[in-house]
């Protein structure tokens, strides 16, 4: 009828069934290799995106891998062929500059709200599908689909008749191994601890707005897989002539080091990146006294030593000058509301993951004198002492929130310190390694 043809298949063509090909049985060779180069091809076209590091693994997660899990449950993979896929995705990551070969391959695959970057495992998705089918068709009442059930013995990957072989796998156990893991695992530990706030620590992860490039760079930071002498040394087993720090010659050259501890580093590019967070709240506090009237991007913006109205005085980074003498009268930021008799010493410091509770205290210390002759010099009714704390990794001390809105201003100010925090640590690593 209307001069249609129906074509046929030569002997060595076989029909489509749902998107597979079939002949008198699937052939699951022929359609696993397709499926395996189908999936390659959208992660290469992905990964060659200008996206930024949450948009690329949301796309790969909701582009590239459906093309494959369409066949779980139907196709029979063997464990060793998704891990096999799972290697080869990695590999891909790495080429571009996504993810370092020794960063923790478990942290790719946890979600980014618990400190991983989110990736789906082709293996735990695959056992996932196929238990969600067999638990459909096992519930179904149909004689029809019972009558299927109880004739599936083995015959299909959902093995209706029979037993499933316990996952290896899951997204617990990776977590549980990243953890337990005695240099990928310090991050995570530290994030876990009483003093840090553990949500806002990982806002960079969850907003994803870092390029998957830097985002990389920053996990392997974290997870201590970059090549310091000391990695080197013990991790590599390689020979050198020294482990120690290549610019002081002093301590052993770890992250930790590199990153807070370096003496030739503090008052260049430690300095830089302190400075680069005060911009954040600096500009925030005098737009909200009224002391400036528009707001410039941090990197445009520099600090004036005294902002003064009639309500409010802002000091930056300027000496206190008392009555006695005091050994700590030069703090960041400190604020006089003239109106209701106040002071407010805000002080912001970048320490390492394991010195945030140490900074916390030292800076609630450090100042108290000179909060006291203040208030006595000026007959104020209350001082506060506000310490500003994010760690070289981006971990925030719990007290930071509480501190910024003390201060009247917005917690998601929080975001963007942490991000000038991490892009400038990122930027510290990459020039010392590349210095002679």
């Amino acid at each position: 009828m209307d001069d249609i043809t129906i074509p046929g298949l030569s002997p060595q063509e076989s029909y489509k069934y749902l998107g597979v090909q079939q002949a008198l049985d699937i052939k699951t060779t022929e359609m696993k290799g397709v499926f395996r180069e189908k999936f390659l091809t959208r992660l290469r076209k992905v990964l060659q995106s200008k996206l930024n590091s949450k948009a690329m693994f949301n796309a790969i997660n909701i582009w590239a891998i459906p093309c494959i899990e369409y066949s779980f449950g139907v196709i029979k993979w063997s464990t060793s062929d998704l891990q096999d896929l799972d290697r080869k995705a990695r590999a891909l990551l790495t080429r571009h500059g996504i993810h370092h070969p020794h960063a923790s391959v478990n942290r790719l695959y946890i979600p980014r709200h618990e400190g991983g970057r989110g990736l789906k495992n082709l293996e735990i998705v695959h056992n996932n599908t196929v238990s969600n089918m067999r638990d459909y068709l096992l519930s179904k009442r149909s004689p029809f689909i019972q009558a299927i059930c109880q004739e599936d013995e083995n015959l299909s990957p959902l093995n209706l008749a029979g037993q499933l072989d316990p996952p290896r796998s899951t997204l617990e156990q990776l977590s549980q191994e990243w953890r337990g893991k005695a240099l990928h695992g310090r991050y995570p530990g530290s994030l876990g601890k009483s003093e840090i706030n553990k949500r806002e620590s990982l806002t960079y992860l969850r907003a994803g707005y870092l390029f998957p490039e830097t985002e990389g760079r920053m996990v392997a930071i974290q997870d201590q897989v970059i090549p310091t002498r000391s990695y080197i040394e013990n991790m590599t087993g390689r020979n050198i002539p020294t482990d120690k720090c290549r610019k002081c010659l002093q301590a052993t050259e770890s992250v930790q080091h590199i990153t807070s501890s370096c003496p030739i580093l503090a008052p260049t590019d430690y300095t830089q990146r302190h400075n680069a967070m005060a911009r954040v709240y600096h500009p925030a506090i005098a737009k909200r006294c009224g002391l400036i009237r528009n707001l410039k991007k941090p990197f445009e913006y520099h600090p004036i030593g005294v902002l003064e109205n009639d309500n409010f005085k802002l000091y930056w980074d300027t000496f206190i000058h008392t009555d006695r003498p005091i050994k700590h009268n030069r703090p960041d930021i400190m604020l006089f509301n003239k109106k209701e008799r106040t002071v407010e010493i805000v002080d912001i410091t970048i320490p390492a993951d394991d010195n945030v509770y140490k900074a916390y205290v030292e800076k609630t210390t450090k100042y108290h004198d000179l909060a006291f002759e203040v208030k006595t010099i000026y007959n104020l009714k209350s001082t506060a002492i506000l310490p500003l704390i994010i760690s070289t990794n981006g971990l925030v001390e719990k007290h930071l929130v509480e501190n910024t809105v003390k201060l009247k201003l917005d917690v998601d100010l929080i975001s963007t310190a942490q991000r000038k925090v991490i892009l400038a640590n990122v930027r510290i690593v990459r020039k010392f390694l590349t210095s002679i």
